[in-house]
């Protein structure tokens, strides 16, 4: 059924990039990222990129690749070839915007959306789904009774419809209608009707799937559907899922699943929300729900200093901003704060070559807007339950973060309780963030076995050799989060974060203080047992600086800048230090240590543990 308010509402005329897509002439944006010097670092590196690509063949993604995540659940095989393609066709529809005098970066363009139409599949073989019946049909001259196997729509199909669509759009007038054709054939077999008829998960999720997979197919129905009737069936069902992905979000605007999907999820909601918005003539607009405002606001709270971020659940340490959506997010609200940002150094497109963001780095970066660095002050998101603090001294940056939450939260890590201490450029104690994703990383039964998923992998105690499991019953209560000027203070009660009839109450208290001399952190502890329980306690703190045992009472974490030196009562605690190797998302191997501070056996039913930690500048 067409929905009255989409359709009515939808501006007439045939799909023009120029107008949905830019705010001025296409040839001015295009003149000014060609002339203006702070794009010159990211140009060059695109020139190289297409250099590269041009002296190298299109890898192929044969069936030894596709089946290997079923074998065994690893995905660096086919997804690095699969992502490779989505590389190309990013660097190569730049390139051919850029420099349409190239006829060699237009053929590299074309041979790379042509290889695209090909491939078996638009998922990665991780979210494939064989349709029913698949395999089992038998064929007929005279029928067709195979389902189609193109019709599985994940995240990176849905992106790589909305690639192809915008792409074309932007360079397309240079494209053979062979091309043209096979890409309309290939999104509208592969996507558009298969949504249209089909139940996907994703349509009932809130988290980054159901803006991704839903954004992208409105966006590339906007760009590619001319019949107005038709495009309003193919809105009138994603506009649902899109505002879903929007009650994932608490008032407070904090992104559950970690940063990464913040750029990830809110930046697709934003890359759909601003071609429908265009499309209807500003009728439809997603951007202006209130809670939007607070979402675009995450960003800033959640870095802590440069590149370093808060990672609590699947997200890395350290990141870059998603520039282009800063400034867009800017344009409409000024409370969003542009950060330093150059292109030097800068990679044109992530790890999974994504066309939309990097196109928008290039189109929403206002070159006159003056950035600065992440400003001092003290957040607390309420909904999520974290406090985030950022300190200014002469001698460095200060930041303290620290999350109360659920175990049953988006990217879930079992971290109720968990904090992270950083000064200067090192994070002393650390939440390891996502690891490498594989098949068993996802799975229920397996994916608390990964060490940074784990509550052993963070910042907390372990009671009775008994950590905190996944659930939603396993929860903080916040009894206090104040932000003054000189202290913040948080604290949470942990209790039903563990499975133990015999804990009676876990209170864990933090005050981070922030005008005496270099900030300080003072955290304590208070257990209230039944007496079948509370043996063995340990209060665990994982750190990214190898601690050493300086001494009773001392354990000192060394960086080049900094001490954090940890004070605790040795007649009620015993220092012990373990390595933790742990792969990360990226694939790469990194070090982080546990120093558990085991605790003496005591027959008190109730304990109060306090730890003092402060920071020594190194000469």
């Amino acid at each position: 059924m067409i929905h009255p308010s989409v359709y009515e509402q939808l501006a007439d005329g045939s799909p023009g990039i120029g107008n949905w897509l830019f705010r001025e002439d296409r040839e001015a944006v295009r003149s000014r990222i060609m002339s203006e010097p702070v794009f010159q670092p990211i140009l060059e590196r695109l020139a190289a990129d297409g250099e590269r690509f041009l002296g190298q063949p299109i890898t192929e993604l044969p069936w030894t690749l596709f089946r290997r995540v079923w074998e065994d659940g690893y995905r660096k095989t086919y997804e690095p070839v699969y992502f490779s393609r989505r590389q190309r066709l990013t660097t190569f529809g730049l390139l051919s915007w850029l420099l349409p005098d190239r006829p060699d970066y237009l053929d590299g363009l074309l041979d790379t959306v042509w290889a695209i139409c090909g491939e078996f599949s638009w998922c990665v073989p991780v979210h494939f789904d064989t349709p029913p019946g698949f395999g089992t049909v038998r064929y007929s001259v005279h029928e067709q009774h195979a389902p189609d196997p193109g019709i599985g729509i994940d995240l990176f199909a849905a992106e790589t419809a909305f690639a192809l669509a915008e792409v074309m759009m932007l360079t397309g007038h240079s494209w053979p209608e062979t091309i043209r054709d096979r890409v309309y054939r290939e999104v509208y077999r592969r996507v558009f009707a298969p949504f249209l008829v089909n139940d996907f998960f994703w349509e009932h999720v809130r988290n980054n799937w159901a803006a991704v997979c839903a954004g992208s197919i409105g966006a590339a129905a906007i760009y590619l559907i001319e019949d107005k009737q038709e495009l309003a069936l193919v809105l009138d069902k994603a506009l649902p899922t899109v505002n879903l992905f929007l009650e994932g979000y608490g008032e407070d605007g904090a992104c559950l699943e970690g940063y990464m999907y913040w750029g990830y999820g809110f930046g697709f909601y934003t890359y759909f929300a601003e071609l429908l918005c265009r499309r209807t003539n500003g009728a439809v607009d997603l951007l202006a729900v209130p809670k939007v405002k607070q979402a675009a606001l995450f960003q800033q709270n959640c870095f802590l200093h440069g590149r370093k971020v808060v990672n609590f659940s699947d997200s890395p340490e350290e990141a870059d901003v998603y520039i282009g959506l800063t400034h867009e997010m800017a344009r409409r609200f000024p409370e969003v704060q542009l950060p330093e940002y150059t292109f030097q150094d800068k990679l044109v497109y992530d790890h999974c070559g994504r066309w939309a963001p990097a196109f928008r780095q290039l189109i929403w970066y206002e070159p006159k807007a003056q950035g600065e660095g992440w400003k001092e002050e003290s957040i607390y998101l309420a909904d999520a339950q974290w406090m985030v603090s950022r300190v200014e001294k002469a001698e460095g940056k200060f930041c303290f973060a620290a999350k109360g939450g659920c175990n049953d939260e988006p990217h879930n890590h079992n971290d109720v309780g968990h904090f992270i201490v950083l000064a200067g450029e090192e994070t002393f104690l650390a939440d390891m963030g996502a690891g490498l994703y594989t098949k068993p990383y996802f799975a229920p039964a397996t994916r608390y076995s990964f060490i940074c998923n784990s509550a052993l992998g963070h910042s907390v105690p372990i009671i009775d050799g008994v950590s905190q499991q996944p659930g939603a019953a396993y929860k903080a209560t916040v009894r206090q989060a104040d932000i003054t000027a000189d202290y913040d203070r948080f604290v949470v009660e942990l209790q039903d974060a563990y499975n133990i009839p015999g804990l009676l109450k876990l209170q864990r208290s933090w005050t981070w203080r922030k005008n005496v001399g270099l900030p300080r952190l003072e955290l304590e502890d208070q257990y209230v047992f039944s007496e079948q329980a509370g043996a063995a306690l340990t209060e665990r703190f994982i750190c990214r600086v190898q601690p050493t045992v300086a001494g009773a009472g001392r354990v000192e974490l060394v960086s080049a800048a900094f001490k954090l030196v940890l004070s605790y009562d040795e007649a009620l605690m015993e220092p012990v230090v373990e390595p933790l190797p742990f792969l990360n998302h990226f694939n790469q191997e990194k070090l982080y240590y546990a120093l558990d501070m085991r605790v003496r056996a005591t027959d008190d039913l109730e304990r109060r543990l306090h730890f003092a930690f402060h920071f020594e500048q190194l000469a």
